[in-house]
């Protein structure tokens, strides 16, 4: 029995081990909530203008984009062969065009990028174009045509999982001469094509807005909006609420955000790492730009998932009605923590376990119930909702 034991602990442990491989960016020590530059002196170099990046949905390919001092753009690219990182270097199959912005497609078969049209000095007009891996190879590039590419400047495109491209363009401008301001837009994948292309209402500003990453599943949208001369563009969130709508756009935790100009979003399959551009922009010009990283911790917080309406009740007559089980939502939390301001009203009794509301209403008028939700990370999102007592 003393022999067997140990032998049974041992073969425990052994069972234990993770069965899948832990994701590994370039032996990079993963960062906290506080951005930090990835990979200097390998992806992020120093007097090199780096702009946009994106994993493979295994993490073992990375492709991102530099940009040259004649404002022309190349794509670099790594993988991960026996363990080892390959050194980045100029992606083969487009050694030879002007081309930006790399995303990965959720199933890692594809890479969308931005490319110039041909016959331009104008490197700024630029297209969406597509290419994918057939056998462990890359197949031609080929442009995506009308409607999504046009005569406007298409810039940098990411994809869902059922195939729908999202993506920035100045086509807006209705031909308004020096007009460079973008908006968002999307196209669905329908029998193979797409045949239309949708702006994205909630987004639509005064304001450029560009650089988009769509979550896989289409659940939140991260993308870049120039918000003042201060903070220069800063990286707004979205999120998909129960009606399928976009809820107001909310600007990143300042712990992300910066003086700088921020933009160029990439978050990573599993919601951990989000990856941005920083540029260090001076009265000369743009002066650097570096790749940065950062977990998640501040980047998602509760949002108000299936909106809880107003309520009228009756004075002097008890009540109880339910509070959705999905009101708020987190993407990194399952379990978000409800509260309310139940202390200011004797006769209003709210319990989290039931998720019901109930009371007895000693007097009339409006009063406003305030729920607050607070994920893992301490997050807080507050919601409000207006109680009517009619005599």
């Amino acid at each position: 029995m003393k022999v067997f034991l140990p032998f049974v602990f041992i073969l425990g442990l052994i069972s234990c081990k993770p069965l899948t491989k832990l994701p590994d960016y370039l032996g990079e020590t993963c960062p906290d909530s506080v951005p930090v530059i990835f990979a200097p002196g390998v992806v992020s170099v120093k007097g090199r203008l780096e702009h946009g990046i994106s994993f493979a949905p295994n993490t073992e390919e990375l492709a991102f984009g530099i940009l040259s001092k004649d404002e022309s753009g190349k794509i670099y690219y790594a993988k991960k062969l026996n363990e080892n990182w390959t050194e980045p270097v100029v992606f083969e199959p487009l050694k030879d065009k002007s081309v930006f912005l790399p995303y990965f497609s959720p199933d890692g078969k594809s890479l969308l990028y931005a490319q110039s049209k041909p016959d331009t000095d104008n490197t700024y007009v630029t297209d969406i174009w597509m290419i994918e891996k057939m056998n462990d190879n890359w197949s031609s590039p080929k442009k995506i045509q009308a409607p999504i590419s046009s005569m406007s400047r298409e810039a940098n495109a990411s994809m869902t999982y059922d195939g729908t491209i999202y993506f920035s363009s100045n086509r807006n401008c209705d031909g308004k001469q020096n007009c460079f301001t973008a908006d968002l837009f999307c196209s669905k994948l329908i029998d193979n094509e797409y045949r239309s292309v949708e702006a994205i209402s909630e987004f639509v500003s005064s304001n450029d807005e560009e650089s988009v990453f769509i979550s896989p599943r289409e659940e939140y949208i991260i993308f870049c909006r120039y918000t003042n001369n201060e903070t220069l563009m800063d990286l707004y969130i979205s999120y998909r609420d129960h009606d399928n709508n976009w809820t107001e756009p909310q600007i990143l935790d300042s712990t992300i955000n910066s003086k700088e100009g921020d933009r160029r979003p990439f978050v990573t399959i599993d919601n951990k790492f989000l990856f941005f551009t920083r540029l260090q922009i001076e009265e000369k010009g743009l002066t650097e730009s570096d790749i940065f990283w950062v977990n998640t911790s501040k980047v998602f917080k509760p949002f108000v998932y299936k909106p809880l309406p107003d309520a009228v009740v009756q004075l002097g007559d008890k009540f109880e009605f339910e509070v959705p089980e999905n009101y708020f939502k987190d993407i990194d939390d399952n379990q978000v923590a409800l509260s309310i301001n139940q202390a200011e009203f004797s006769w209003l009794m709210f319990d989290s376990k039931s998720m019901k509301i109930s009371g007895l209403p000693i007097l009339s008028g409006d009063f406003e119930l305030t729920f607050t939700a607070v994920d893992k990370h301490l997050n807080t999102t507050k919601d409000k909702i207006i109680i009517t007592v009619m005599k």
